[in-house]
This record gives C-alpha cells, sequence and structure tokens, in this order.
C-alpha cells in the first residue's frame, strides 16, 4: 500500500499568520497554489488560507481569514485513506505533520499523478508505481504491466 511520504510534496510554501491577505495572495500566485498553510512564530502549523479564504473572507491579516480546525495526516497514512478525506471532506489539500511539525503537504492533484503512474501486472495484479510501466513485474517477471481504469484482478 503506497503512503503519503511517497507522493507528498515536501518543499512546502507558508505563510506567516501575521502576513495580509495580499501577501498570502501574492504568495499563491506566485507559486501557483491553491492554498498555503499558517505558521505561527514558533513555526507551528495553526490553520490553512485558501482562495476561498482570500475571495470570501473579510480580514486584514491571514490570522483573521484562515481556516482552523485543521485536518492532518502523517507520512505514514495510507493513500486510499487520504483520498477518502479528500473527496468526503472535499477539500483539496492536506498537511503532512511528525511530531506536530510541517513536513509536507499532499494534495489531490498528487493523487491524481500517484494514479496516472500507477502500473497493473495482468497475471499476479502487482501494481508498481513509475513514469514509464517497468520491463517487467516486480513479482512475478511478467513481460509486460499495463495501466488500467481500475487495478486488474489476479489472472486477469
Amino acid at each position: 500500500m503506497r503512503k503519503v511520504k511517497d507522493v507528498m510534496t515536501t518543499r512546502v510554501v507558508t505563510v506567516h499568520e501575521d502576513q495580509t491577505r495580499q501577501q498570502a495572495a501574492a504568495l499563491m500566485a506566485r507559486h501557483r497554489v491553491s492554498g498555503l498553510p499558517v505558521v505561527n512564530e514558533e513555526g507551528m502549523i495553526t490553520g490553512l488560507v485558501t482562495e476561498h479564504d482570500v475571495l470570501a473572507r473579510q480580514g486584514r491579516f491571514v490570522r483573521e481569514i484562515m481556516t482552523r480546525g485543521l485536518i492532518s495526516v502523517t507520512e505514514e497514512t495510507d493513500l486510499e485513506d487520504v483520498a477518502q478525506l479528500l473527496v468526503n471532506r472535499r477539500i483539496r489539500r492536506l498537511p503532512v505533520l511528525r511530531e506536530g511539525r510541517l513536513v509536507g503537504i499532499v494534495s489531490r492533484a498528487d493523487l491524481v499523478r500517484e494514479v496516472a503512474t500507477r502500473w497493473t501486472c495482468p497475471v499476479c495484479g502487482e501494481v508498481a508505481p513509475g513514469e514509464e510501466p517497468p520491463e517487467c513485474c516486480p513479482r512475478c517477471a511478467a513481460p509486460q504491466m499495463v495501466a488500467p481504469a481500475e487495478p486488474a484482478p489476479p489472472g486477469f
């Protein structure tokens, strides 16, 4: 089972809660992201600020418009669990924490990229990641891996 650590973004752009709404918007535009983790003076994550927050909420500072009550994951969280959280909660990104500290972010785009680079063995059902299909199955050495819409059951 693939984990968050396999697909997360580790070079995360953050914004300080004392920065202005305009500064947060400029960071999002510059880095082409739709949301930023918000950190305090100790570097601890205190919220997220999103495009929606910038456009829909009133306030001059990030701390006034950010979304609080974070849902987060760890590096060891299964990607299936992440997908369920993103879909069921209708959110676009989740901060990845290690001992309360921000170590990455995982987004819907990361999961879509993972699906696009998943290769399945039609003989044994083994799943292997990669930009290109492996020459053979790492488990059974079958000569061809495929990228089906749904994983092929063993023996298919």
